[in-house]
């Protein structure tokens, strides 16, 4: 497992903890369940989370 997957999932379990103390406080399963999607939303929109490798296209250099 590379960097990335591993940053992912720590994140993901940082939500999902964040998730479940925020749910557990106010009793209700949709707290939770908005929580973790809002934190998640954020996370992935700001660059925390990456989805999919970062690819960049290939130059293709000519020779004269």
């Amino acid at each position: 497992m590379g960097a990335r997957q591993r940053l992912n999932s720590l994140y993901f379990t940082c939500i999902l903890i964040i998730a479940a103390v925020c749910g557990v406080a106010m009793e209700s399963w949709g707290v939770c369940a908005g929580v973790m999607i809002m934190l998640a939303v954020i996370s992935i929109h700001g660059g925390n989370i990456r989805p999919g490798p970062t690819t960049r296209p290939r130059r293709r250099f000519r020779r004269h």
